[in-house]
């Protein structure tokens, strides 16, 4: 039987999301790689936050979620996404624990978090939260 438009009814605000938390962790990922993980003024933090399966979790995980959404089972796509942003978290805050004590105690950082990682940060968020409501968000429309 083939799967029409028609038939799986139309995209709905859960597809949405999925496109956008797919952009956004792309976004991230990218931005992640080119900053290489390199925060704070203290030389002994620079490039200790980087490690490339964030990168490579935050990419492709957008690029499943992409294929998952082209091939219209999103639901897959979200719980995919989701998965990843959630591990490459996990390795954000194992790999940079000492450059945010440092900066909480005060030790090395005396001007507070560098703006790249608060941009990485708040993207990461941002990707973590469009990704969990495209899980739970309705995907398709029902026809009348």
């Amino acid at each position: 039987m083939q799967t029409t438009l028609t038939t799986r009814g139309r995209r709905a605000f859960g597809s949405t999301m999925l496109l956008i938390a797919a952009a956004v962790s792309l976004l991230a990922g990218v931005f992640f790689l080119a900053v290489r993980g390199t925060f704070g003024l203290d030389s002994t933090h620079n490039g200790d936050c980087y490690n490339f399966l964030i990168v490579v979790l935050l990419c492709g995980g957008a690029a499943v979620a992409a294929v998952m959404w082209l091939t219209r089972h999103e639901g897959l796509g979200a719980g995919v996404l989701t998965g990843a942003v959630i591990a490459s978290v996990c390795i954000f805050v194992h790999e940079c624990y000492w450059y945010i004590v440092d900066v909480f105690v005060g030790i090395d950082e005396k001007h507070g978090f560098d703006p790249k990682f608060i941009i990485f940060t708040v993207l990461l968020v941002l990707a973590l939260i469009a990704a969990e409501v495209a899980v739970y968000a309705r995907k398709t429309r029902s026809e009348k």
